[in-house]
């Protein structure tokens, strides 16, 4: 279960959103603005957030790989389903608004839903499952309400290079 936030934690969390809610993310996703700076841009968000996601989770990244999967499992019950198929994680979570993108930031109406906002999301997933696994991971988002209109997000979590993915990146 996740744990009650110390005042030091929600301070941070009302900073992180604070920056969120700023004009800076809006114009990243601006049709003019540079693909590869946005890029970078949710990359740090995403690891940004997971970075206070973890602790309130309280999940240890120093366990086995199945151990964890059952951890995160565990802390959220039927939010998320995780199977691993060999070197894959097939990771499905479902928002509490089905079909609505779940990320606080939107919710809490910070910024306009945007498909490119998913982007942060495979950061974030990316930043956990590395904490896990001690390597590079490849995060691959195969739908979720902001890109395909679908009820839930699904991932696969590559731990090592796929031979052959959806998607050109």
């Amino acid at each position: 279960m996740p744990k009650e936030l110390s005042e030091e934690e929600k301070a941070q969390r009302e900073f992180f959103a604070g920056l969120q809610k700023s004009a800076v993310l809006r114009r990243i996703f601006q049709p003019d603005f540079d693909e590869a700076a946005r890029e970078m841009c949710l990359e740090c968000t995403g690891r940004q957030c997971n970075s206070l996601f973890m602790p309130y989770a309280q999940l240890d990244t120093d366990v086995d790989l199945d151990t964890f999967i059952q951890n995160l499992m565990d802390a959220f019950p039927g939010s998320r389903k995780l199977e691993r198929v060999g070197d894959v994680i097939h990771y499905d979570f479902y928002p509490d608004v089905k079909g609505e993108c779940a990320c606080p930031i939107i919710t809490m109406g910070h910024i306009e839903p945007t498909p490119l906002w998913c982007i942060c999301g495979n950061y974030f997933n990316k930043a956990m499952w590395e904490a896990v696994v001690k390597h590079p991971v490849q995060v691959e988002l195969l739908e979720s309400p902001l890109t395909t209109g679908s009820d839930m997000c699904r991932r696969l979590i590559h731990l090592k290079p796929p031979a052959i993915t959806t998607v050109d990146k």
